[in-house]
Parts: C-alpha cells; sequence; structure tokens
C-alpha cells in the first residue's frame, strides 16, 4: 500500500495546534461580538464567475477551479470577502451598516512556504454601507483589540490608502492602465526586494526612471501624523494622492484618540496583492519571533458589491490569519498550557462496575464537572499514571465493595491522598475543591 499523505499545502491538526485554534477562535467572537458585528456562513464552493468577479490576474491561478457534475465551473472560495459580497449583492433589504465577522476555511492554490498554506482558516470582520474612513479605523481597532488579547505587545498594524499609491503612480508619470501592474510588484517587494521589484516592473512596461521613483518614495512610513504630513508633501499637485492622505489623516486622529498610536504604523510601501482594493490598506504584523508574514490584512471594497450586481455599495474589512497565528503561539509554548485540566478519571476495578462508572460520569457532566472513564481495562496503577499524565485533578476510584456502600474513592492527584465519598454527595464535592 503507497504512503497515506495530506495534499500539498495543507495540515493536520491535533491536540496542542487544536487547543490554540479553538482559543484563538473564541476569543475572535468574543471580541467581535463586543463590537457588535454579527455572524455570518457561507458555502465553501462558489460559482466561478462569482469568483471571477474579484478580478485581478492571480485569481485564475490561485483558485482551485474545476468543473462539477453538472457541468458548471466552480472553484473553493480564497477568501469570505467575495461571499460576504454576493449576499450584499443579492440582500438589498440588509440594514445598514451591515456589520458581520465570519470564520472559516479558505483555499488558495499558491506555492506552500513557512507560514503559508493552501488551506487556511480566516476570521473577517467587515462593514457594509459606511463610506467614512472612521469605519476603515473600526476594523482595525477590533484587530487591535484581539491582537492585545492574544499576544500582549510585539505586533503592528501597517496602514496605506490605494488612493495614495495613484497618487504616487501620477507623479511618477505613470499610465493609469498600468497603475494596477505597479501596485501588484510593489506588494511583492517584502518577499522578492528591491531588485525583484525593479525586474517585475520593467517586465510590466515601467521605465527605470519611473520605477526608481517609486521604490525610492514608498519607503516613507512612521507612526502619527507627522509622516501624513511627509505624504503629504510627496503627492502636492495629486488630488486623487491628497484624498488618501486626508482619509488616512481621519484614521490617525482616531487612532491617538484610542491609544492606539503605538501600534499603528502608516506605510507607503503597503500595496496588497487584490485589484478589488479602493481605499485605505491594511496589514497585521507580529514583531517577534518566529516571522510567519502578515498575520492580518484587508482594506476598503468599494467595487465589488457592484461588480457582483448590487447597486453601488461601500464596504470596508480585514481578516485575521488563524493558521499563521497558531505557529506563532506554539512557538511561544501555549500549546500545552491551553489544554484543558480535566476535573476527573473515573477508574472502575473491575468490567462488572464499569456501568455504574458510566452513570457516575453522566452525573459529573451535568453538573459541569469535566471527566473521562476508562474504556481499555487498565489496572488501578496505569490509570494512575494516566490521570497524572492528563494533568486530572482527581480519580474515582469505582470498587464493588464501595458501590455496596454507596461510595466511591476519590483520590487527590495534587496531594496523593484517597478518601471515601458517599455517591450523592461526589458532585458538591467536586463543588467544594473548585
Amino acid at each position: 500500500m503507497s504512503e497515506m499523505r495530506v495534499v500539498r499545502g495543507m495540515r493536520d491538526l491535533m491536540g496542542p495546534e487544536m487547543y490554540i485554534s479553538d482559543y484563538l477562535i473564541e476569543t475572535a467572537i468574543k471580541v467581535f461580538r463586543l463590537f457588535n458585528y454579527e455572524p455570518l456562513d457561507s458555502p465553501v464552493l462558489e460559482l466561478w464567475e462569482t469568483l471571477a468577479a474579484k478580478g485581478g490576474e492571480e485569481v485564475e491561478s490561485d483558485t482551485f477551479k474545476f468543473t462539477d457534475k453538472g457541468g458548471r465551473e466552480v472553484g473553493l472560495r480564497f477568501d469570505l470577502t467575495v461571499p460576504l459580497a454576493r449576499i450584499v449583492a443579492t440582500s438589498p433589504h440588509l440594514l445598514k451598516p451591515f456589520k458581520r465577522y465570519a470564520i472559516g476555511k479558505a483555499w488558495r492554490y499558491d506555492r506552500p512556504q513557512a507560514g503559508r498554506y493552501r488551506e487556511f482558516t480566516q476570521a473577517d470582520v467587515d462593514i457594509i454601507g459606511a463610506s467614512s474612513s472612521a469605519a476603515d479605523a473600526e476594523v482595525v481597532l477590533v484587530a487591535l483589540e484581539f491582537f492585545r488579547r492574544i499576544l500582549g505587545k510585539d505586533y503592528v498594524v501597517r496602514i496605506n490608502n490605494r488612493k495614495v499609491l495613484k497618487g504616487l503612480t501620477e507623479k511618477a508619470s505613470i499610465p493609469d492602465s498600468l497603475a494596477y501592474e505597479c501596485f501588484r510588484a510593489i506588494d511583492k517587494l517584502d518577499k522578492i526586494g528591491r531588485d525583484g521589484v525593479l525586474e517585475e516592473l520593467r517586465n510590466r512596461g515601467i521605465d527605470a526612471e519611473q520605477s526608481g521613483f517609486l521604490l525610492d518614495n514608498i519607503a516613507l512610513r512612521g507612526k502619527g501624523t507627522d509622516i501624513l504630513e511627509e505624504f503629504r508633501e510627496l503627492l502636492k499637485g495629486s488630488e486623487i494622492g491628497l484624498r488618501g492622505v486626508d482619509e488616512l489623516r481621519t484614521m490617525s486622529d482616531i487612532f491617538e484618540a484610542a491609544n492606539a498610536t503605538d501600534v499603528t504604523e502608516f506605510d507607503m510601501s503597503l500595496a496588497r496583492g487584490l485589484d478589488y482594493y479602493t481605499g485605505p490598506v491594511f496589514e497585521g504584523q507580529y514583531l517577534g519571533e518566529p516571522h510567519v508574514g502578515s498575520v492580518a490584512g484587508g482594506g476598503r471594497y468599494d467595487n465589488l458589491i457592484e461588480k457582483l450586481g448590487g447597486v453601488p455599495t461601500p464596504a470596508t474589512g480585514l481578516s485575521l490569519g488563524i493558521g499563521r497565528l497558531i505557529d506563532i503561539m506554539l512557538a511561544k509554548g501555549l500549546g500545552e498550557t491551553l489544554a484543558p485540566r480535566l476535573d476527573a478519571l473515573i477508574a472502575p476495578v473491575t468490567t462488572s462496575v464499569l456501568a455504574s462508572g458510566m452513570k457516575i460520569m453522566g452525573d459529573l457532566v451535568r453538573a459541569g464537572i469535566s471527566c473521562e472513564i476508562d474504556l481499555m481495562e487498565r489496572n488501578l496503577k496505569k490509570l494512575l499514571e494516566q490521570a497524572d499524565s492528563k494533568r486530572a485533578r482527581y480519580v474515582v476510584i469505582v470498587g464493588e465493595r464501595d458501590l455496596k456502600k454507596g461510595e466511591v474513592s476519590l483520590r487527590d492527584m495534587t496531594t496523593k491522598a484517597t478518601r471515601q465519598v458517599k455517591l450523592d454527595g461526589l458532585v458538591e464535592t467536586f463543588g467544594e475543591k473548585s
């Protein structure tokens, strides 16, 4: 038989990874609901015409696309934003602003590497119907609150604006038809470096002088409003560029009022590769080890809903990369820490008392006490070792003679003391010790 393997670019999650995943998702949901976002789910499979509406050269190459048994062209969703836009486009009755969160898997057929998988889990927040830059600032603040809770420190959200980049291409005398080509090339700066981007720009029809101007000026980055004044000075004469700076200034004022200036950074090199972005774009980074790339990303996409057949509708959103955050938390050693501690391991001494042990387990579970019963007919010594390995607080030893007296033996795995406890008082005993 050939070796059974997972599909390239995908992975199984077990034990510590899943404890971390559950923790991240539970924390995300708690934060999303505190900001009053409502849950939404959508199919993992979309019609190809829906996915293709996003536009951009990467859609065709990066999507798991195939023909179904009915002859329809379909694909696995590559993010949670396009399905949301489809839902909004076909649901004109939705009250605005519509604030939703969604958590689920997405798939992209790109090259697997460290921190980058072909199957991954995202946790999204989006605001539909609000054109104000305050909405862009809000989704960033949601991400910052999530990062504060799970990371504590060593994180930042980088922010730019597609209008700023458009103004920069205008200042470089690059034709409008090549602006998105520039954005895609600039988006690869962290991956392929300056020389690689210069080569990309050259291949896309941008001359050396224009490319040099772009790369010399996208180095502008910093925190607070002072750096935005440098943006403004550079973009003098570009109406769209200055409009983008004004939008960033609104966001900066909000971050300052929210004491978030230290964890936000305005970065002219940030482009984001998707063509549907129309305004502010954001990317979250973990500044510690390991380096896994961005752990959040998003931006404003005011044209996408209209592309999917809806009325023109402003929209903005941000996605948290749960998979990469799992890698960070594993490196911090949090997998075992997050594993829940077992309250009780139930140890039937013989198979004849197994049914009684099962009843005890049911009573404890109904009382909210986590427990597990031995199903392998192990001896008591092995069961005590297993209890230690599972970090169980107690072992409930179930024997025939004790049952006849309406009792069980309760062993405290911290003190190693054992005492007799009446069955009708067992639940209360755990309550006293919790």
